[in-house]
């Protein structure tokens, strides 16, 4: 297994042990620019189970694909060790309480578990839409230990990038889709990995294949200008899959920051 390879099979474990395959940010509004703001943070693993079976067997010297037999034992063995190594979990709203900033309230956090991985759940109430930009998840109250930097969830501001404008007239709201898999590829250039070979990037692929990434807007008002993906009733909807972020990245100088999400409201 070459250089480039064991440094993606690293950020991949390190990413997948706290990481997301499906991120969705939402917002309802009211008329006064306060509301409540759902974030939600999905992981899952099997992706990772099969290519970690299969770089193993690669290692072994063996290259062919994986067989059925094989895929079912590495999801067997996953099971099992994932039962001896559980702790308890930790509670989504410690990992939210420390790091509310003024006008924020977390209402609800709930964590759902799935076969291959977990579901969170987080609610908050905010005074005005700009105060969302400072939530930070992981933040230490006041007289705790600091969080294990091991820990942290890939992302670690959930609202990160959100912009407000206002005029007479208009109210407009911008930010950019959250990629997970921009994290992995950062890891691997920061310890020195050249560009992914083809196969590297295959494993990349198929480990982000069932990402989703998605942002909603319910308000009030009349839209003026909009580039959402669809819409339903007074809700816009942004979605993103793995390969639809990997094609704006790349058709895009400005990448994300130029083709995210872009709303014009009229007062």
């Amino acid at each position: 297994m070459n250089r480039t390879r064991t440094i993606l099979v690293a950020s991949l474990f390190a990413l997948f042990a706290t990481g997301c395959f499906e991120v969705e940010q939402s917002i309802n509004l009211n008329r006064d620019l306060s509301g409540t703001a759902n974030f939600k943070l999905g992981i899952d693993m099997e992706p990772m189970v099969i290519i970690m079976a299969k770089v193993q067997k690669e290692m072994g010297g063996d290259k062919t694909p994986l067989t059925k037999a094989e895929i079912a034992a590495a999801k067997a063995d996953f099971k099992k060790n994932e039962k001896k190594s559980t702790e308890t979990p930790t509670d989504p709203r410690k990992q939210a309480e420390g790091g509310l900033p003024p006008g924020v309230k977390l209402l609800d956090a709930t964590v759902e578990e799935k076969e291959f991985g977990v579901t969170t759940n987080m609610k908050f109430a905010f005074d005005k839409l700009s105060s969302l930009v400072g939530v930070k998840l992981g933040t230490k109250k006041e007289g705790e230990a600091p969080p294990d930097p091991t820990k942290s969830s890939v992302i670690d501001s959930p609202f990160q990038g959100l912009e407000i404008s206002e005029t007479a007239k208009t109210i407009s709201i911008h930010t950019k889709p959250q990629n997970p898999a921009e994290k992995v590829q950062s890891q691997a250039n920061a310890q020195g990995g050249p560009k992914l070979d083809p196969e590297t990037e295959k494993m990349m692929n198929d480990a982000f294949k069932n990402l989703r990434v998605a942002w909603k807007i319910t308000a009030p008002f009349e839209v003026a200008s909009s580039n959402a993906t669809r819409r339903e009733g007074n809700t816009l909807i942004w979605e993103y899959d793995f390969a639809k972020l990997q094609k704006l990245a790349a058709e895009n100088p400005k990448g994300l920051d130029d083709m995210g999400v872009n709303v014009t409201y009229k007062k």
